[in-house]
């Protein structure tokens, strides 16, 4: 990873300004993580973190310091998710030039600024925790460039944006606690319990077969199958060579306004609508009838951009389905199993109680962290 500045989230238009508050010094508790797990899943698993922020930047419209404790929690954070090493940026703050108002370990008269202190504590922490690394994820992610690059190409709706569906199919699966693995289409998923695809526009020669080996939950977001390899609408209509795995057709596409909102029960969507004709009978309909989530075997087919409420309750169905522990994260706290740890993060701006989720997790001693977690805390337990 180039560089890890978890605060410059805020730049992004993708998130409204509830999380923007919330998370004002901490940046979102699921952007670094992603970003983690996707260059894990880019390098074979090996990788590490050259530019970590170590205090206010130079180069957003606007440069919030991290909260105490946050330097450190990224630290930690980057390591359960298979870092070799982190990077502080910089030493020195420079005097000079144009990254003059960069912080850095020390101030620019050399005295120690906040961050040094919480990289000797991450120095502790590391002797206690060895050498570590990723436990094995249970749950693949599919994440795909050229994905990205079509739907930036025609977006056919200014507010379909690929890496924020991708990352909200991501934050669903870490507030149960799942661990993930990002990786590519051409990827083997006979290790995993659970794949999930935000979306796939164009569908790689051999990937229907490797689904179709599968016997465990695969669900696959609106636009997959969408194109051919050039770029074309597909004969049969979306999802194209899809319909060898789910009995539907797109027959008609919308993208909705900003604010505009179609009601479920107990559930909303937005951004994009697809008109679907299939016998099947929906999982999940809309107000008017209308199916947004449509399933056949093992396989859902998810028609819409949806809501967190919907997100989530169908990933949580998926790892009941497949048989996966998960348990229900108090806002702002996320947690990653290294290999012998298992590691809990507080990105929210209140304490938490973990006895709860200790209880949830099964997890051996604790080895640090106090029962009430305290912001920007991080709490360890032995596996």
């Amino acid at each position: 990873t180039w560089d890890s500045y978890p605060l410059g989230f805020l730049e992004q238009a993708w998130f409204d300004h509830t999380e923007k508050d919330a998370y004002l010094r901490q940046g979102h508790p699921d952007f670094a993580a992603f970003h983690h797990d996707l260059y894990r899943g880019c390098t074979d698993g090996r990788w590490g973190v050259m530019e970590q922020q170590p205090g206010p930047v130079n180069w957003a419209r606007f440069n919030p310091a991290p909260l105490p404790g946050m330097v450190r929690l990224w630290t930690l954070e980057a390591f359960a998710h298979g870092a070799e090493f982190v990077s502080y940026f910089r030493w020195r703050q420079a005097p000079f030039a144009q990254e003059q108002m960069h912080a850095g370990l020390l101030r620019p008269d050399s005295s120690e600024d906040v961050a040094i202190g919480e990289a000797r504590q991450v120095g502790a922490d590391l002797e206690m925790l060895g050498e570590g690394g990723p436990s094995a994820s249970k749950v693949a992610l599919l994440f795909a460039y050229e994905a990205q690059w079509m739907l930036e190409t025609q977006p056919q709706g200014r507010s379909f944006q690929y890496r924020e569906l991708a990352l909200n199919f991501y934050t669903a699966l870490r507030k149960l606690g799942l661990d993930i693995d990002i990786v590519g289409p051409d990827a083997e998923f006979g290790d995993y319990s659970m794949v999930v695809i935000p979306t796939l526009p164009i569908v790689p020669d051999g990937l229907i077969e490797r689904l179709q080996a599968l016997a465990c939950p695969v669900l696959i977001g609106p636009r997959s199958g969408s194109k051919t390899s050039s770029f074309s609408i597909p004969e049969t209509l979306a999802p194209g060579p899809l319909q060898d795995l789910l009995p539907l057709k797109i027959v008609r596409v919308e993208s909705l306004r900003d604010g505009v909102r179609e009601a479920g029960d107990g559930f909303s969507v937005s951004r994009w609508l697809e008109h679907v004709e299939t016998d099947l009978t929906p999982e999940y309909a809309l107000s008017d009838g209308r199916g947004v989530v449509f399933a056949e075997g093992p396989y859902r087919y998810l028609a819409a951009w949806p809501d967190a409420a919907l997100l989530s309750e169908l990933v949580g169905r998926m790892a009941g389905e497949a048989g996966l522990k998960t348990v229900e994260l108090p806002e702002g706290l996320r947690i990653r199993s290294s290999a012998d740890h298992i590691l809990a993060f507080n990105y929210s701006r209140t304490p938490i109680d973990l006895r709860p989720v200790e209880a949830a997790l099964g997890a051996g001693a604790r080895v640090s962290g106090s029962d009430l977690l305290e912001p920007a805390g991080v709490a360890i337990w032995e596996r």
